[in-house]
């Protein structure tokens, strides 16, 4: 239990049982239904990303007849919109979970690369179809990982390999787009990244449905609990019930006149307090140790 607490997995809900296979644990359970999808996601994205902007200003050059001057912008006009729409990430999670953010930008990023694959090659269809793709790819790294705090299933080996997925895409989808060209030439490269990238966006569209359906996220804390269990975000209720009752038990001079009129002292009223703080907090160590942060399953 302990072990699947470190990653999250104690938070699933139900089983640990996929199109009827019982993989045999809840960890096993989250890294097949979420941690895997979001590896993959990454590996195809980030590839065609970095594949894109490899091959824009040949692509370009070649086959939508752009001059040679302004086929060269491209690539820059690109990873400026993808500067763009990173920064703009920052106020719209203020707004939105990761998962609203997540699926929208990678949409656009497939439509764009539709536009270019479908629509007659001009210099105007490239310009707005790369800065599209760039908008559309710069929030996908930045809120997998918001996404995965958001629901407490970011480990630190889960971030490592979110982080070396990365890189074998960036490895590797470029060389794959470059012997696409040599075998069916420039026109195969926009289809290959939109498929890519249309794959990526349906598995990224199941795993953020997924944890909807079966998570709870923690907006306090990024944690998440299962359905049917009760969110405690921060300090726990219980805890909450105990600060209470002493702020109204507290000693005075003149007792307590919203309890008792007035007529016993501060003392005794200070010492039936400390007995109902002793009842409420020891009901809480009982059930097991509230902490001051976080999440509690009760």
């Amino acid at each position: 239990e302990k072990e699947g607490a470190a990653d999250g997995s104690s938070r699933a809900v139900g089983g640990s049982t996929v199109l009827g296979i019982d993989l045999g644990s809840r960890r096993a359970y989250v890294r097949c239904t979420v941690h895997a999808p979001l590896l993959l996601t990454t590996t195809l994205c980030i590839g065609a990303e970095i594949a894109y902007a490899a091959w824009v200003y040949a692509y370009a050059a070649h086959h939508a007849e752009m001059r040679s001057d302004e086929a060269a912008y491209l690539s820059s006009l690109y990873w400026s919109a993808f500067v763009v729409g990173r920064l703009s990430a920052t106020p719209l999670a203020a707004y939105f979970s990761p998962g609203s953010i997540l699926v929208p930008s990678l949409a656009l990023e497939v439509l764009s690369l539709l536009a270019l694959a479908l629509l007659p090659p001009s210099s105007n269809v490239m310009r707005a179809g790369t800065v599209g793709a760039g908008v559309g790819v710069s929030m996908l790294f930045s809120n997998i990982l918001s996404l995965l705090a958001r629901y407490g299933l970011l480990t630190t080996a889960m971030t490592g390999a979110l982080g070396a997925f990365a890189a074998i895409g960036h490895m590797t989808v470029p060389s794959l787009a470059g012997a696409a060209i040599d075998r069916h030439g420039y026109a195969a490269l926009m289809p290959l990244l939109c498929a890519l990238n249309g794959v990526g966006l349906a598995l990224l569209t199941a795993v953020v449905l997924h944890l909807r359906a079966n998570f709870h996220a923690d907006e306090g804390s990024g944690g998440a609990v299962p359905q049917g269990g009760r969110r405690l975000g921060g300090r726990s209720k219980r805890a909450e019930e105990a600060r209470r009752i002493a702020s109204e038990w507290s000693p005075s001079p003149r007792g307590n006149s919203a309890l008792d009129g007035g007529s016993s002292s501060g003392e005794d009223w200070a010492e039936a307090g400390q007995g109902e703080r002793q009842r409420l907090l020891g009901g809480a160590s009982r059930r097991g140790s509230a902490p001051t942060t976080g999440t509690v399953v009760v």
